[in-house]
């Protein structure tokens, strides 16, 4: 069959007579499939319903409005529910049901509850209030209980005596703490319901003043923006809210921290306690990188050894399912098992979305976990790249703005799981030297003996072809002993191949290649895409633990929905 080139052309879907049975009966769908099917028809047998909907805005439509409306009145007459003294105009928005306290006993109500929304009664309609306006206190250090130190002294009100001092670890120009001798300051708490400001009574015991970032930690759940004068800090429950949001939703930071303003005052966000707006943004990049990173270490279980740092890929998931000696394999499995049953097989692809641009000041970048996750470790890697030769520069030659054109990447090609410390920047796009760099990552990383590694690579037809030549000339690339390449091709790229291509890189004659496509990896670009607008002006290290968190959570998700084996 000749193209309209003139060139030997084919599709290998035409070569399925290798395999078909022509006498064969079409087998029946999988359970799952049966169910997927069923759930599709039950889906379009669910039609509008013409009488409830229109019954609701002609009759219940008013009804709806009427109880909206009656829940703005004044609640139980200003009477307050728990001493029954008048001035119950305090409302909360945040608690269930209808309540009424006076200024006293809303701070007692709320006590534990800090970033409740109150509303105060102004003689026409309910405005918004807060809790530090009607006299509530944090205290710090004691289990919320008042330090027994501060008791003895003798100020008679810990706010009424408010100094203004300068911090020198303060963001911005000019940026004070107000502290009394009572160890009474106030403090920004960001909350998924908004942003809130306290008096926070610190702990007075003697050598306490050193630990007030751990007193926020330990008391309220409160992750400290400093720790040397923390005056904001941030609930653990927001930084999980934009981890999630960002994982989810690829929502940036700015947009997050505009949502939380809105929660605030969504009339006028400009006027919340926030005075310093640029700053708290900011805290949150800084707390919100640092909390990943603690909390990745605590998962993958380096919370309970401290005496031991992770090592390249130790804080990233891989594959349940991929034969890993020493893992998910027996002792015995070199007696028990064909080698071919064990075989690695991996599928590299590069993505050109995912680019970057260069940074002005990148000796200001601080890392928290270079090369502990999906992406290789920096220096190494730059180190190779400049030391490398490339025989045939690729198409896609580098932007002047551009630290990176792309990345690479190697993944399980049966289950789809990124494999840790394989993940390149390409610089000129898409080289050999970078994909080499991957892939002999990927095959050292969960060797342990086994024999053989099936790379499956759109163009290995040509990468294979000096690629032991190039391991063993590079300082930077190694390879396990005694280790046989299975070099391959996916089935969707091998169809605009040379015919050539076809006997000697076809999955369908490898064997223990199985009978898939291996273009696996083409469909987890797709929710990268989303990522990589934002990432592209990041710092290098934000871009790469970004990059890792995607992954991680890809993987994650690879790994609580794979099916049994039966």
């Amino acid at each position: 069959m000749k193209s309209q080139r003139g060139k030997d052309s084919w599709k290998e879907v035409n070569t399925s007579f290798v395999y078909e049975d022509s006498d064969s009966e079409a087998e029946p769908a999988s359970p799952s499939k049966q169910k997927h099917h069923q759930n599709i028809e039950d889906n379009l047998l669910v039609e509008y319903d013409g009488e409830v909907h229109d019954g609701f805005w002609t009759g219940g439509l008013k009804e709806y409005l009427l109880v909206l409306l009656e829940l703005e009145q004044l609640i139980n007459n200003g009477q307050c529910e728990d001493c029954g003294g008048e001035g119950g105009f305090i409302r909360c928005l945040s608690c269930s049901g209808e309540h009424a306290w006076c200024p006293s006993c809303a701070v007692k109500a709320h006590q534990y509850n800090p970033f409740h929304n109150l509303q105060l009664w102004n003689g026409k309609f309910y405005e918004s209030t807060t809790l530090q306006d009607q006299g509530y206190v944090m205290y710090l250090g004691h289990g919320g209980h008042q330090c027994p130190c501060l008791s003895q002294q003798s100020t008679p009100s810990p706010w009424s005596d408010l100094g203004a001092m300068e911090d020198v670890f303060a963001d911005g120009e000019g940026e004070k703490i107000y502290e009394t001798q009572s160890g009474v300051s106030n403090l920004v708490v960001v909350h998924p319901t908004g942003i809130y400001s306290h008096h926070v009574s610190w702990c007075q015991c003697p050598g306490a003043e050193k630990d007030r970032h751990l007193h926020l930690l330990k008391a309220k759940l409160l992750f400290p923006a400093s720790i040397t004068r923390p005056h904001s800090a941030f609930t653990f429950d927001v930084l999980d809210n934009f981890l999630i949001d960002a994982l989810e939703c690829k929502t940036l930071a700015m947009s997050f921290y505009q949502k939380l303003r809105c929660f605030t005052n969504n009339a006028f966000p400009d006027k919340i306690p926030d005075c310093c707006f640029p700053h708290r943004y900011h805290e949150l990049m800084r707390v919100s990188c640092i909390w990943r990173d603690l909390v990745n270490r605590i998962r993958v279980g380096f919370g309970h050894q401290t005496d031991r740092s992770p090592g390249l890929g130790d804080l990233a998931l891989y594959c349940p399912a991929c034969p890993q000696p020493g893992i998910n394999l027996p002792p015995s499995w070199k007696d028990s098992y064909d080698a071919w049953l064990v075989m690695q097989r991996y599928v590299v692809d590069g993505n050109f979305t995912a680019q970057h641009m260069k940074m002005k000041t990148p000796e200001d970048n601080v890392s928290l976990a270079d090369g502990k996750g999906y992406t290789v470790t920096e220096e190494p890697y730059q180190n190779h790249i400049t030391e490398s030769v490339e025989e045939r520069e690729a198409a896609n030659v580098q932007r002047s703005n551009l630290r990176a054109t792309g990345v690479g990447a190697t993944a399980c090609a049966r289950h789809g799981c990124f494999v840790p410390h394989a993940v390149v920047d390409f610089q000129k796009g898409e080289r050999q030297m970078n994909m080499d760099y991957s892939i002999c990552n990927a095959v050292k990383y969960p060797s342990g003996g086994i024999g053989s590694a099936l790379i499956i690579y759109d163009v290995a037809c040509q990468w294979s072809i000096h690629f032991h030549e190039r391991v063993d000339r590079s300082y930077h690339l190694s390879l396990p002993q005694s280790i046989e390449i299975l070099p391959a091709i996916g089935k969707f790229h091998l169809s605009t191949h040379k015919l050539l291509c076809f006997p000697r890189f076809s999955l369908n004659f490898i064997t223990g290649a199985g009978h898939i496509d291996r273009e696996i990896l083409e469909t987890l670009w797709a929710p990268f895409n989303k990522i990589s607008p934002m990432a592209r002006s990041m710092t290098l290290p934000h871009r790469k633990e970004v990059l890792d968190d995607h992954m991680r959570d890809s993987n994650w998700k690879k790994l609580v929905g794979i099916g049994k084996s039966s």
